[in-house]
């Protein structure tokens, strides 16, 4: 479901989009990082509620946001940098040695995130990483496209596993699966969460 969030944020939490009733701003735990993240968001996703790299920005301090689409153009300056790769469904596995000092990670639709990838020449020159879907699917707003899809948080939490530690990666996993038992009690969803 991709609910939207007013423009004025009438009732609802203006950090988190959830329904002030259901804000989680006040149990976001702060997730410190080595690595870097630049989430690279479309601007179709900037008022959804269903939108995960900002619940990854939120709480991780390493993470920042910048807009792409709407008519402004783009400035690809900050994407060139030693150490950076770039988190896209690769054709083939790199070995990543050494670890990523900063991962770029594109926010938008699987097709968003492919037209961004053939527009964004700065991206072409990046060495590629990916990751293989959760064995176990957890619950999530939207339903990816392509079967081995990820959300945005949750091949940051992968990224996490694999370069720092797994219980980071869980720590991130948990705040994503609390978000969606909220945002489906604000919607009057009822399913059974894992716990």
């Amino acid at each position: 479901m991709r609910s939207s969030t007013p423009r004025d944020f009438a009732g609802v939490c203006s950090r988190c989009f959830l329904k002030e009733a259901w804000c989680i701003c006040a149990e976001l735990p702060r997730i410190d990082s080595k690595i870097e993240f630049l989430i690279i968001r479309h601007t179709t996703e900037d008022f959804l509620t269903s939108n995960t790299g900002r619940l990854a920005a939120l709480v991780l301090p390493n993470a920042q946001i910048l807009k792409y689409g709407g008519g402004t153009p783009f400035d690809d300056s900050c994407i060139g940098r030693d150490g950076t790769w770039l988190l896209y469904p690769a054709k083939s596995k790199e070995p990543v040695t050494p670890a990523p000092r900063r991962i770029i990670v594109l926010d938008a639709t699987f097709r968003q995130a492919k037209r961004m990838y053939q527009r964004i020449t700065a991206l072409r020159g990046l060495p590629e990483l990916s990751f293989d879907a959760p064995v176990t699917v957890p619950h999530r707003l939207r339903r990816p496209p392509r079967i081995d899809g990820l959300s945005t948080i949750e091949a940051i939490a992968a990224a996490l596993g694999r370069f720092e530690n797994p219980k980071v990666a869980e720590s991130l996993l948990a705040v994503y699966a609390e978000f969606v038992q909220r945002a489906d009690a604000a919607r009057g969803r009822q399913r059974i969460h894992q716990g």
